[in-house]
Formats: C-alpha cells, sequence, structure tokens
C-alpha cells in the first residue's frame, strides 16, 4: 500500500484490519484488494491472536498453569496456520548452511531440516514454559496480559523490520519483497501505536513493572531479528516470520524473567 506522508492514524487504518486477518489468520476472509498489506493493523490483529491464547490462560491457569500454557500456544499457532513458525524453520535452516548458496536451497526446501526442527521446538517449548511460570508464580492474569501484548509487539515487530530493513531485501525475495516495499510510515505509527495500547492495558490491569520488562524483552527480540537478517544477508519473507517468533519468545520470557524475580 502506498503511504501518503503525514495522513492520519486513522487512515492509515482504514481497510486494513480485513487484509491483516487474511495474511495473518487462516481465517476464511478476503483480502479483498491485492494490494494491501494489512501492515497498519498487525499489531491490532496480533493482540487479537494474544487474547485467544489468552482465554485457557485465564481459564485453567490458576489450577493448571502448563496445560493452560500448551493450550494458549497450540491456539496461535493454529489459528496463524504456524504461519510464523514455518519461517522461523525455514530461517534456521538457511542459518545452519555452510554456504549462501546452500543456505537459500535450504530456505526455499518444503521440508524441515534438523536445525528447522530444533528451532521450531525449541521456541515453542520457551513460550509454553514462559507462560506456565507466569502464571503459576504470578497470576493468569498477568500471563494472559503478557500474551495480548507479545502477540501485538511482535506483529507489530514485523512492520518495523520490513520498514527499517527494506533495502536489505535481495531481488527475487518474493514476499519479503512485496511486503516490504508496501510498507510506509503511517503503517509502522498504527501497528505501534496498536502494540502501545495492548503494552497501557497490560500496566492498567496487571504490573506496571511487568509491562516495562516486556517491552525491554520485545526490544531485545527486535535486536535479534535485526541480527538474522544481517547475517542472512537480507530480508525475506521467512525472516519476517523468524522475526515474528522471536519477539513474542523474548516477550513471554522477560516477563517470566519478572515474575521470578519478584518485582512488584
Amino acid at each position: 500500500m502506498t503511504v501518503v506522508p503525514g495522513r492520519t492514524a486513522f487512515a492509515a487504518l482504514r481497510g486494513e484490519p480485513r487484509a491483516a486477518i487474511a495474511l495473518l489468520t487462516r481465517l476464511p476472509v478476503d483480502a479483498t484488494a491485492g494490494a494491501r498489506t494489512g501492515a497498519a493493523a498487525f499489531g491490532l490483529v496480533g493482540a487479537g491472536l494474544g487474547l485467544l491464547a489468552a482465554l485457557p490462560v485465564l481459564l485453567l491457569g490458576a489450577a493448571l498453569p502448563f496445560l493452560a500454557a500448551v493450550l494458549g500456544i497450540v491456539m496461535i499457532a493454529v489459528a496463524s496456520g504456524a504461519l510464523h513458525l514455518d519461517g522461523l524453520a525455514d530461517t534456521a535452516d538457511a542459518l545452519a548452511a555452510p554456504d549462501p548458496e546452500a543456505a537459500e536451497r535450504a530456505r526455499r526446501d518444503p521440508r524441515i531440516g534438523a536445525a528447522g526442527a530444533v528451532a521450531v521446538v525449541g521456541v515453542v517449548l520457551i513460550d509454553v514454559a514462559a507462560v506456565a511460570g507466569t502464571a503459576d508464580l504470578t497470576a493468569p492474569t498477568t500471563a494472559a496480559l503478557a500474551l495480548v501484548f507479545a502477540g501485538s509487539g511482535s506483529r507489530a515487530a514485523a512492520v518495523v523490520l520490513a520498514r527499517v530493513a527494506a533495502r536489505a531485501v535481495p531481488d527475487g525475495a518474493g514476499f519479503g519483497a512485496w511486503f516490504a516495499a508496501r510498507v510506509g510510515r503511517g503503517d509502522v505509527v498504527t501497528a505501534l501505536g496498536s502494540a502501545a495500547v495492548a503494552a497501557l492495558l497490560f500496566a492498567a490491569f496487571g504490573s506496571v513493572s511487568a509491562a516495562v520488562v516486556g517491552v525491554a524483552g520485545a526490544a531485545v527480540g527486535l535486536g535479534l531479528s535485526f541480527a538474522v537478517v544481517r547475517i542472512r544477508g537480507g530480508l525475506d519473507g521467512d525472516g519476517l516470520g523468524a522475526g515474528v517468533e522471536l519477539v513474542f519468545a523474548a516477550t513471554l520470557v522477560a516477563v517470566a524473567a519478572w515474575s521470578a524475580v519478584g518485582v512488584p
């Protein structure tokens, strides 16, 4: 989507939720316009995915925190079609390859390699452990709010990553090139605005310090995402997916660490 400088956040969001839902979830939604990325609404749709995962945590987290965490993370994977986990797997396989040519072959190979399998299993286990630990050490409400913020912040981070690393998109990068070329400043501002609202709700109904730590964790995850782009020598669609998973996991880990330390 072409962005006109100075347009309002409301105008940036107009018409975008449908495209974002079509791109980020398995819901049968027609994006209605092939040129739309839905980027401006990524934070909003991400919050919705986090809220979906928060439901079992709120219902079962007090008595069965581990089961609740598993259900929550699985629900996000199902609702999103494991889209970003697939990108993480392909990126990990590429990073494990011995040279750039082999890395690109590994990334494009539909079969998951050993590095990809380890990355997916590792990240899912980290997510589950972090949510279960937060629910057990503090309260299910804190874990649920962390999921909503992590969902919003991680999807908004993909928009930031695409905008900042747009010049690093190689020719023939497919979806990554298509997406990065259409993300504008207004999309970044609106997506981050949604994540900021999620953080404020986390602070208001959960804990101010937990929200601050969660934001710090998201920043660390975004930094790791840029490091992956640098190591890979460019940004592609799989790199965007990996970035989402890294920010999501880093946010949850930060809040879990806060829970363990017991900072008020």
